[in-house]
């Protein structure tokens, strides 16, 4: 009989092994095993992908866990050990994912009554030299041992053999006494080796691992932290010649093997069950809905409605996703019910099932949006329903899921943090030793993302190679090399943004959980696991823009009862989707690129773009939002594009073809839905091809697929159209091109209409809107910012104002006009306690009314006085004089305080000091609205008009709003600034030599000038300036 290893630790095991699922497979396979035990260290997170790994190379995938169990009451003074456990069916499957969920951290122990409770279906190994039995025997306690052997056999009958293992010589006289035992109790043996990663030169880095894992340096770890000696993967005839006697264990492998017969149901759909009425399938039930949401939509069902609804329905049907779309709108409903302003997301609007339920709000007929980007056979995996909330009460849905499905049945996605290059280099560098500057040293000295072109390729530079050139020393040399080799590995699992996963039934039955840092539930197994298991997954996602927008409308409900809103809850999330989609006011703001505040087009790039083709419309806003992305940006057909769009250039297209596919376009390739529809409709490749290209191309995916599929694509492109082979590879390209960065339009379609309404609230209702904006903290400005496009639009902006402000940003209706005050939680050093006690006891009708009633400390009644929230009262140097001088007691003032000072009060200069020193920023004025003329006369352009000259030379002014250095791997500092004006804000990156030159000018306070070039951070698809002259404006 052939031996196979039992006993392995992957990359999942997060810190104590090496190779990835995939790298274990392979390595069996090449050894010809016929089967390979997984049995990482209390987790199974990589279960699913080494099941998959191993079937690809067609051996058994063996499942286990490595557990620290707890030994009987009765033996309770015997220090835990090890045990491995494996599944022998889809009972012990259920039994593993239990223990796994049970053990709440590395170093938890599994209490014994917990494995008396969960042993069905699983088969026991004694845990091998780090096990509880193996160290009995090594300690001589004979008789304790024979009482665990025989308390495991009671436990498991003849599913538990004894372990052996050879790591080093001195373990082979171990191996001899756990045989004698394993006789005397008829209990089989079997060989194992415990594997931490795949070659003997790996071991060094498998104890940086464990050094890293358990937060010590190196020198201090010692060889019972690390993994045993030896701890590669061994050939079978290499287990055969280190334990030579023991053939019969080495032989027990297999048996082991072919007993474990777990076959995981990957591949299956576990939804739960949808409540129907009587004599109703799911089918009927979405086919009903689906039809009477048609008709409120379209006031009739044309044929083409109805065709486009049967094609819907019976591919949803085949694949059986029916309680998908069902679940999803009970829980919209949930959300609309509720007033919870909600929003589709990614290729889910393609759907007309979807918009007829009200999961979806994109018109996908008069956009002619794809069925199958959404969904179509080539998936192997439920699709993606994914929906934005209103990120303050995104937590109620959440809620409601899991009142809904059971708290057993639902939990959150996890994600995998894996190590990246700056944080393989700060882990091993501490590892190391090195002194904490010097390892922040090390770690700034790597280039940030976001900096400059960043594509991604083929390859994998080093990302140490030039820090190895300056730091020889044989150290650093190693600290390199370690941290280069743990990129990618997984470090730890973290809470998943907005994906839930239901259950059937217990999440348990299926898969394991883990309780996260946050106290939140979260499965073990990643998203590309749990959709392999065909589980319910839904992205739940919280955004600003619609807390804003749902604030919006609570504003108009409080303070106008009789417009546009009722205070039903249900009714703030009608009177969002049904804001209108013709709007003269609104089309005007839009094409002007007023729309600071508002959803996804408010960056400097954006209003640019906005102002370019003229948007005067919620198609022209999903147009502007998928034109501004690197493709278009950087491929040249932007340009073109907009002079078709405004007319003034006819419509090319690359060949006759692909008129019916970019005629929407203008000849342009400007969503995925396009990519996909050239491969299929254009060169002939299958759905399932076309969509695997697609994906492929979005991932940068480069290699002997991509070759075939573009060979198969150019052939195709001539067989059925006639596209010659060099227009064909131009279309290549222009599709490879857009892939990678490109939007599906349904996506762009959901956000342009948030992006609509958003703009339609700051037109019609400006005051509210940008209180809504300020009280959530903006988006992509500063809070400064927001408050100078109040101030431009007319609006009356208030500093916290004690008979006014609330804890947040508010709009308040004084005299039937709208005024905002900032929120009293920005007042420093102003206590929770002194909020609540001004909310609670105002009005207030004097200084000493305040002093008595709301009893502040005397530096807040100071801070309050300087930003002029009692400007009621008097003016800021008076009411100073009488706190200084009238006597204050235990919020009494005397009255000789009464008195008024003659002094002057303060001029516009010193109050925006004060509000920007005392409140974080200037709310009475910005402090470039004094300087406006000096600006002009530099011959400055703001920053909405340098974002739209990319690679020109341009001159901007404003003031340094953030500021951070790096360094380069060559040693020299690179400076980020954010540069703020009135228009919004840009970044600037600053060279060390830009530094030096000018360096008097940035240690001022500004407003500076800086001049440079135009460039494009391909990863955020925003410009950014390249300064190369900076200097203070006079």
């Amino acid at each position: 009989m052939g031996f196979i290893h039992l006993r392995s630790h992957s990359c999942y095991s997060f810190l104590r092994g090496l190779p990835s699922p995939q790298e274990l497979a392979q390595t069996a396979a090449g050894m010809g095993m016929t089967a390979l035990g997984l049995t990482d260290h209390h987790g199974l997170s990589g279960a699913i992908e080494f099941h998959d790994a191993c079937q690809q190379v067609g051996i058994k995938p063996v499942l286990g866990l490595e557990i620290d169990a707890a030994l009987p009451h009765e033996m309770e003074n015997v220090e835990p050990g090890s045990l491995t456990l494996l599944a022998l069916d889809m009972d012990g499957w259920r039994n593993l994912c239990k223990i796994s969920s049970s053990l709440t951290g590395d170093s938890d122990t599994l209490p014994f009554n917990r494995l008396v409770g969960a042993n069905t279906g699983l088969l026991c190994l004694t845990g091998g030299r780090r096990g509880t039995l193996a160290r009995l025997i090594t300690s001589r306690q004979r008789q304790t041992a024979e009482n665990w052997v025989s308390r495991l056999r009671e436990l498991f009958g003849d599913r538990v053999y004894i372990e052996l293992q050879v790591h080093s010589p001195e373990d082979t006289e171990r191996c001899v006494s756990l045989t004698t035992l394993a006789h005397r109790f008829r209990i089989p043996t079997v060989a194992t080796h415990d594997i931490h990663y795949l070659t003997p030169d790996q071991a060094h880095l498998q104890q940086v691992q464990t050094a890293i894992r358990l937060i010590r340096p190196l020198k201090e770890i010692n060889s019972t932290d690390t993994a045993p000696p030896e701890a590669y993967f061994l050939t079978p005839a290499a287990m055969a010649e280190r334990m030579p006697n023991f053939t019969q264990a080495l032989a027990a492998t297999q048996e082991i093997g072919d007993r474990c017969c777990l076959e995981l149901p990957v591949g299956r759909l576990h939804f739960p069950d949808i409540p129907l009425p009587s004599g109703m399938t799911s089918q009927d039930l979405l086919q009903q809905k689906a039809l009477a949401g048609a008709m409120k939509l379209y006031g009739q069902i044309t044929s083409k409605l109805q065709a486009r609804i049967e094609h819907e329905l019976s591919v949803i049907r085949e694949y059986g996703y029916t309680s998908l779309f069902l679940i999803v709108e009970e829980i919209l409903n949930f959300a609309r019910q509720q007033g919870i302003p909600f929003s589709s997301r990614g290729s889910a609007a393609s759907s007309l099932v979807a918009h007829c339920l009200g999961i979806t709000s994109p018109d996908p007929m008069r956009l002619n949006l794809y069925f199958e980007r959404f969904l179509n056979p080539a998936r192997a995996t439920p699709p993606d329903i994914d929906t934005d909330l209103c990120s303050r009460r995104r937590e109620e849905v959440i809620r409601f899921v899991y009142q809904r499905f059971g708290e057993d049945r639902v939990a959150t996605v996890c994600t995998v943090n894996r190590f990246r290059s700056r944080s393989a280099l700060r882990e091993v560098a501490k590892a190391y030793g090195l002194p904490a500057e010097e390892v922040s040293l090390l770690a700034d000295s790597l280039p940030y993302r976001w900096f400059g072109p960043s594509r991604r390729g083929g390859g994998r530079d080093d990302p140490f190679a030039e820090l190895a050139e300056r730091y020889r020393t044989p150290t650093h040399q190693s600290i390199f090399k370690d941290a280069a080799a743990l990129i990618g590995l997984p470090h730890h699992l973290s809470v998943h943004p907005g994906g839930v996963v239901i259950s059937p039934g217990p999440l348990n039955d299926l898969a394991p959980t883990q309780l996260a840092s946050k106290g939140v539930t979260i499965t073990q197994f990643d998203l590309d696991s749990i959709e392999r298991l065909g589980l319910v997954k839904i992205d739940l996602l919280g955004i600003r823009g619609l807390t804003v927008l749902g604030d919006v409308v609570g504003i108009i409900a409080k303070e106008k009862p009789s417009e546009d809103a009722q205070p039903e809850q249900s009714r703030l999330t009608e009177v969002l989707e049904t804001i209108p989609e013709t709007d003269p006011a609104v089309s005007r703001m839009v094409s002007q690129g007023r729309t600071i505040g508002c959803f996804q087009i408010e960056s400097p790039g954006m209003r640019a773009t906005l102002k370019e083709v003229k948007a005067t419309s919620v198609d022209d806003i999903m147009v502007a939002l998928s034109l501004y992305r690197p493709g278009p940006l950087t491929g040249g057909l932007k340009d073109s594009f907009v002079r078709r769009h405004l007319g003034k250039e006819a419509t090319e297209q690359l060949h006759p073809a692909l008129s019916t596919l970019l005629t929407d376009t203008y000849g342009v390739i400007l969503y995925q839905e396009q990519v996909l529809r050239i491969a299929h409709e254009l060169a002939g490749l299958s759905l399932a091809d076309a969509d695997m290209l697609r994906r492929a191309m979005s991932h940068f995916d480069p290699g002997k697929q991509m070759q075939t599929l573009q060979e198969r694509f150019i052939e195709g492109a001539w067989e059925r159209n006639q596209v010659p082979e060099d227009i064909a590879k131009r279309i290549w390209e222009l599709m490879a091109a857009f892939a990678g960065y490109g939007f599906p339009k349904a996506h762009a379609a959901s956000y342009a209409q948030i992006s609509w309404r958003s703009a339609w609230c700051k037109t019609h209702y400006p005051a509210f809107f940008m209180a809504a904006v300020l009280a959530n903290w903006g988006g992509y400005y500063s809070q400064r910012v927001y408050m100078n496009e109040a101030r431009r639009l007319g609006l009356k902006l208030r500093p916290p104002q004690i008979n006014h402000a609330e804890r947040e940003f508010s709009v308040k209706l004084l005299a039937g006009e709208p005024v905002l005050f900032m929120g009293l939680d920005q007042v420093r050093d102003l206590t929770q306690r002194s909020q609540k006690a001004i909310i609670h006891n105002r009005p207030f009708s004097s200084l000493a009314d305040f002093l008595a009633r709301a009893d502040p400390r005397p530096v807040e009644a100071v801070n309050l006085v300087k930003v002029g929230a009692l400007d009621d009262f008097g003016s800021i140097p008076v009411l100073l004089h009488q706190l200084e001088h009238g006597g204050w007691q235990g919020g009494q003032l005397s009255l000789f305080a009464m008195e008024e000072s003659r002094q002057e009060d303060w001029n516009l200069a010193q109050k925006v000091a004060a509000q920007e020193e005392l409140l974080g920023t200037g709310v009475i004025a910005h402090p470039l609205e004094q300087v406006e003329k000096q600006i002009a006369a530099a011959g400055a352009l703001t920053t909405v008009e340098a974002a739209s000259r990319l690679e020109q030379q341009v001159r901007v002014a404003g003031m340094r709003q953030i500021w951070r250095r790096s360094r380069t791997t060559r040693g020299d500092y690179i400076y980020f600034m954010s540069l703020e004006d009135l228009e919004g804000m840009l970044d600037v990156v600053i060279t060390a030599e830009v530094y030096r030159r000018s360096k008097a000018a940035l240690s001022s306070a500004g407003p500076y000038v800086v001049e440079g070039w135009t460039a494009l951070d391909y990863r955020r698809g925003e410009p950014f300036i390249k300064a190369e002259k900076i200097w203070v404006l006079k």
